[in-house]
């Protein structure tokens, strides 16, 4: 009995590793003064963030979230293309539901970034829930969301 519990398990396992490992990095530019409190790594994500914004305005339509997303999939699904879906809500809006897609060529790895910044943030504010769909070849790979999305 044991034993088949032992392979029960690999079997999951093996399952597992045929979907794609989506990594999602999320930002917040919150402000565009120093504040020397904060750590240095937050600050060089900052700073990059704001590189080339020369006047006050160009920093203010900087302001907003970032979101990165990163993917390494498996061996023998690079001649398929990635689809990736991002749907949020913010402050000012109520219940609407706000969508971007992006889609990137064929290819194991690779990496998009989705960005409410601007107009968009600073009229609408700040983003309260989201959720992701990562889609290879039109088939539903992986969904993440955050905790605040139902």
């Amino acid at each position: 009995m044991r034993i088949l519990a032992i392979l029960a398990a690999l079997g999951l396992a093996s399952c597992s590793g045929s979907k794609d490992a989506v990594e999602i990095r999320q930002d917040h530019l919150r402000a565009v003064e120093d504040d020397p409190d904060v750590v240095a790594s937050i600050r060089a994500e900052q700073l990059k963030r704001l590189h080339g914004a020369v006047s006050a305005e160009e920093r203010r339509q900087r302001l907003g979230h970032y979101y990165t997303i990163r993917w390494d999939g498996p061996e023998g699904r690079e001649g398929e293309p990635v689809r990736v879906l991002f749907r949020f809500r913010q402050a000012a809006t109520g219940s609407a539901i706000r969508r971007m897609e992006a889609t990137s060529p064929a290819g194991r790895k690779g990496a998009v970034e989705f960005r409410v910044t601007g107009s968009q943030y600073l009229e609408r504010g700040r983003v309260l829930a989201w959720h992701l769909s990562f889609f290879r070849g039109g088939e539903l790979m992986e969904t993440h969301q955050s905790f605040l999305w139902e």
